[in-house]
């Protein structure tokens, strides 16, 4: 029964649309919090309040280096059957160009971090 209790937790979590798509972005890189609202044009409030509930869920972890903390999925952490659920949910998304300017925008992103690896975005608050 707890397993059942656990995949319509992760289903109700994923049916929010911003969740998802976050969860579809992180699938592919590790993100910072200011890579994820400059992507997806929302608030640090906003986003950091969906990264909560999915890291409470299980669904992400957090990896903290100097100022940043970096957000991926916790894919070694969850059970297995619980994974595929999320895998094919999220395959189902990335088949269409759902996320195509989002992800075009994460991957310019990523490629100015450069050597330090940190945000490149100006006056960024990842570190929250």
């Amino acid at each position: 029964m707890m397993q059942m209790q656990k995949i319509l937790q992760i289903l109700k979590i994923l049916s929010d649309e911003v969740r998802l798509k976050i969860v579809s972005l992180l699938r592919e890189n590790e993100l910072c919090v200011c890579e994820i609202m400059e992507a997806l044009g929302m608030s640090q409030s906003r986003i950091s309040n969906h990264l909560r509930i999915l890291r409470n869920t299980g669904i992400i972890e957090a990896r903290r280096e100097g100022k940043w903390i970096f957000y991926s999925l916790a894919k070694d952490a969850m059970d297995k059957a619980l994974w595929k659920i999320i895998q094919t949910i999220v395959n189902k998304i990335d088949e269409g160009d759902y996320l195509t300017r989002e992800k075009i925008l994460i991957n310019e992103l990523i490629s100015k971090r450069g050597k330090s690896g940190h945000c490149p975005l100006p006056g960024s608050r990842c570190q929250q």
